[in-house]
């Protein structure tokens, strides 16, 4: 197959394929750090954080900040409930929604994966400058990503 050189794509100077191949990376790694630590997969670490992160999130909130399958996400909260990580408690103004909570021995193992997490992923800190302007062009791409999905899905509809 021939590729017109006006629609060639550079993989190294690419910057979606780098972010692709990035985040393999730290999925694979955090995948050995979450199994090293803990009896969970990677779905279940990924809910646990996000509940960890805001304690009183729903399974609809996880599955908005994960971006995640609502049902992964649900299998996910059920095998946390199950080993004692997460507990649900039913919300008081809407008996169908529930909020999740981790529990002292969740909130310990997330502490856990989060410090080595940390330590390994941000060596100089989360305050250091080069980070944060790292973190806000990741934010500004997501951003420009959700729009050019956006723009893509009304334009089948």
């Amino acid at each position: 197959m021939s590729t017109d050189e006006n629609t060639h794509i550079d993989l190294e100077s690419f910057w979606p394929y780098q972010v692709i191949v990035l985040a393999d990376k730290i999925s694979r790694y955090t995948l050995e750090v979450v199994r090293s630590e803990a009896d969970i997969n990677q779905s279940q670490w990924r809910v646990l954080a996000a509940i960890a992160d805001k304690p009183g999130r729903t399974a609809a909130d996880v599955t908005a900040v994960t971006p995640m399958d609502k049902t992964i996400v649900s299998r996910a909260v059920s095998s946390l409930i199950e080993q004692g990580l997460v507990e649900k408690t039913p919300s008081q103004g809407d008996k169908r929604r529930s909020t999740l909570e981790t529990t002292a021995a969740g909130l310990k193992i997330y502490s856990t994966i989060a410090k080595k997490l940390a330590t390994t992923l941000i060596p100089s800190g989360e305050g250091d400058p080069s980070n944060t302007e790292f973190v806000r062009n990741l934010k500004e791409f997501s951003s420009r990503m959700d729009k050019i999905n956006q723009a893509q899905s009304s334009s089948k509809t």
